[in-house]
């Protein structure tokens, strides 16, 4: 459910990285299945998760969920920086 194989990098360190990265995604995912909500259940929301019966809350909406949350951080503190009269100007 993480996309690994989208991916196409050459060289053995370069695929090392990609796995690495892939691996502690799903290390994240499993725990967060694991220990259940209510964090699982915010991310699901972020994901997309409609709350229809037939829907399955799979790896992929936690990951687009915890994608979303991550640019959401991200932006409030560039945001932040702008504001301060430190980082880049928006406008």
């Amino acid at each position: 459910g993480l996309g690994l194989e989208t991916f196409q990098v050459r060289g053995l360190a370069r695929i090392r990285k990609v796995v690495a990265v892939l691996l502690g995604l799903a290390v994240f995912l499993w725990e967060v299945e694991r220990l259940g909500d209510p964090f699982k259940g915010f991310l699901l929301q972020l994901g997309g998760k409609l709350g229809l019966p037939s829907e399955r809350d799979g790896p992929y909406l936690l990951l687009r969920g915890l994608v979303r949350l991550l640019n959401y951080e991200v932006t409030q503190e560039l945001l932040k920086q702008a504001k301060g009269g430190r980082g880049r100007s928006f406008g």
